[in-house]
């Protein structure tokens, strides 16, 4: 059984080669980035001076360079890593008998797209992360709540994109 097993991994594997599929993320590259890329820009829309430091201060590589578009010197070897932050969405989704909301829900969600001499040649798709919010207290404890909460969502969203730019997934 096992050999049949592998007899059948095999011959996929085989077939998948030959018709020129292969994994995103594995092979001579920095993950989504071009392994032949020596200089990076960050574009951030949307949430942009937290996640613009948070991606500089965690987006580093022996293999190239954060830069300003203005400090470009090769455009062959330049990419653009684009953050588009959606605004943070925060709607009730629990309430009492009353019909008074007593938890929220808060959605913090973007995407990432790299962009080589006007391509994309890579791109995340939707990330997304949520945490709830319970109504209880005056207005300051619940503002202090979504504060905390959203810093949470905020990191575990860069987190992900982090790491899906990092395996190019």
């Amino acid at each position: 059984m096992r050999h049949i097993l592998l007899t059948a991994v095999l011959a996929m594997t085989l077939l998948l080669n030959g018709c020129g599929y292969h994994l995103v993320g594995h092979g001579e590259s920095s993950g989504a980035i071009p392994a032949d890329i020596k200089t990076v820009t960050i574009n951030v829309s949307g949430d942009k001076q937290k996640a613009l430091s948070i991606f500089r201060n965690r987006l580093s590589s022996e293999s190239f360079a954060l830069v300003d578009s203005a400090e470009v010197v090769d455009a062959d070897a330049h990419a653009v890593l684009h953050v588009n932050i959606q605004p943070v969405a925060f709607v009730p989704s629990a309430y009492d008998a009353a019909g008074v909301a007593t938890q929220y829900q808060m959605t913090y969600s973007g995407s990432l797209f790299v962009q080589r001499s006007g391509q994309r040649v890579w791109q995340s798709g939707i990330l997304l992360q949520r945490g709830d919010v319970f109504v209880t207290g005056g207005p300051a404890s619940i503002e202090a709540s979504k504060e905390r909460l959203l810093r949470d969502l905020r990191k575990q969203w860069v987190n992900d994109a982090l790491g899906r730019l990092r395996s190019g997934f």
